[in-house]
């Protein structure tokens, strides 16, 4: 069995991965804190090992998908291993995971103006497969063919200033009733009801009625109720940006007296 670093793997996962095995192996085990065997702690550099599940299928139009779900144990728990089923096309079974947060920017007058953050991924990671070709990360191609980037860097700094406008296909809809929706061409994303009598939702519709929302996405993102990693995701180069325009709504505007 192969061992990259401390992490043992099971051979055919390369049949799937392959230039990216030995980074997706790392970014795995760097993502896990406990054993899934036996619950205990992982700690750095002891023997661990990589299972590993892939779930093939096939949608209407002939393409063929692909998804990943992965664990770690200790070694003395379990051995490596590697997984494949087929089954029914089902995009459903997807879990969107999503977190907001406001980020200061200083503007050219010195001034700091709040930038508005919506952090979105899938879980579990869906690749798929066209002509025999590489895989090729499902939500990471759909976000770039929108008008994303790839974003290199996971500090908050360079996103801030390296992201651009997305296509006119993306728009971000914010309601007077705090309704907060992602959509891209006519397809809904992503969507959440804020409330404006929470302070932090309060801050976030505020900002976001600004005129943009920075959008944060890919696969490989960590998303936890303590906060927002995405250095995985800039490391296996599936880390993608964009800056989402907020329709502006018109003011109503009271009739003139008679």
């Amino acid at each position: 069995m192969p061992v990259t670093r401390n992490v043992a793997w099971d051979r055919r996962l390369e049949s799937f991965k392959g230039r990216d095995t030995t980074q997706y192996v790392l970014t795995a085990a760097s993502m896990a804190r406990t054993c899934a065997a036996r619950r205990g702690t992982l700690e750095t550099g002891e023997p661990l090992s990589l299972l590993v599940n892939v779930t093939e299928s096939t949608a209407p139009d002939g393409t063929s998908y692909v998804t990943f779900t992965d664990c770690v144990c200790h070694r003395r728990c379990s051995d490596p291993g590697l997984s494949v089923q087929h089954s029914q096309w089902a995009p459903n079974k997807l879990t969107p995971m999503a977190a907001r947060m406001v980020l200061p920017r200083q503007s050219g007058d010195g001034q700091e103006h709040p930038v508005p953050v919506l952090a979105y991924t899938l879980v579990p990671v869906v690749a798929f497969r066209e002509n025999d070709g590489d895989l090729t990360s499902a939500l990471v191609s759909i976000l770039l063919f929108h008008g994303f980037q790839l974003a290199m860097s996971p500090d908050f700094g360079d996103i801030l200033e390296d992201a651009v406008e997305t296509s006119a296909s993306c728009s971000f809809a914010v309601t007077p009733q705090g309704l907060i929706t992602l959509s891209i061409g006519d397809r809904t994303l992503f969507g959440e009801q804020l409330h404006q009598d929470e302070p932090n939702d309060a801050l976030w519709l505020k900002a976001a009625r600004g005129g943009h929302v920075l959008v944060i996405s890919g696969d490989n993102l960590i998303i936890t109720t303590n906060g927002l990693d995405i250095r995985h995701a800039a490391a296996q180069g599936t880390l993608v940006i964009g800056t989402v325009p907020v329709p502006v709504r018109p003011q109503a505007i009271d009739p003139l007296p008679r």
